[in-house]
């Protein structure tokens, strides 16, 4: 009877002195928000750190950063762009694509194969641009192939000359694509 109240005893013993271990443990828990570690968030050595893309602030910290001057949203356009248009031509029935965004406006000039209707290839375009572009994006697309010239040519107009007025110039190509609508 002495050897299993003993047992009992020793039992409850080792499992208390291992709860007050844990207790002590002096390393934190990496998922406890008091237990922070910012110097982690900015390592850009890291290889992991193409593989998400992670920001924490409290209040008080984002004010803390914006007391100066607030930061300005930034959309790289010709990566958007390029997006659509790699992203439309893994679509088979895309044959060529041309896509331009401006700061309110994406216009998608294509040729598509015959397998696809007119209106099921711009409504392909379309969804493909609304899933990347942010929500306050007008959204053109057009199946007439000589759009994707006129896209090109706006576009090297622009880079030769920083001055010019493109808002006549894009009005221009979606009055034509909304003959496509």
């Amino acid at each position: 009877m002495n050897k299993g109240i003993g047992i009992i005893v020793l039992t409850v013993f080792m499992t208390l002195a291992g709860c007050a271990a844990d207790q002590n443990n002096t390393e934190s828990d990496p998922l406890d928000p008091k237990n922070r570690r910012p110097e982690m968030e900015s390592n850009t050595n890291s290889p992991s750190r193409d593989q998400l893309g992670f920001v924490r602030y409290t209040q008080d910290e984002f004010e803390q950063n914006n007391q100066s001057e607030p930061k300005a949203i930034h959309v790289d356009r010709n990566e958007m762009a390029d997006m659509i248009t790699r992203i439309l031509l893994q679509n088979p029935d895309f044959k060529e694509v041309a896509t331009l965004v401006t700061d309110e406006e994406a216009l998608i000039a294509f040729e598509a194969s015959n397998n696809i209707s007119k209106q099921e290839a711009i409504k392909n375009a379309e969804k493909t641009a609304l899933s990347i572009l942010p929500g306050y994006y007008t959204i053109h697309a057009s199946d007439d192939k000589s759009l994707i010239q006129n896209i090109e040519t706006l576009h090297y107009s622009v880079m030769e000359d920083d001055d010019l007025d493109i808002d006549p110039l894009v009005q221009t190509i979606v009055d034509s694509m909304k003959k496509d609508d």
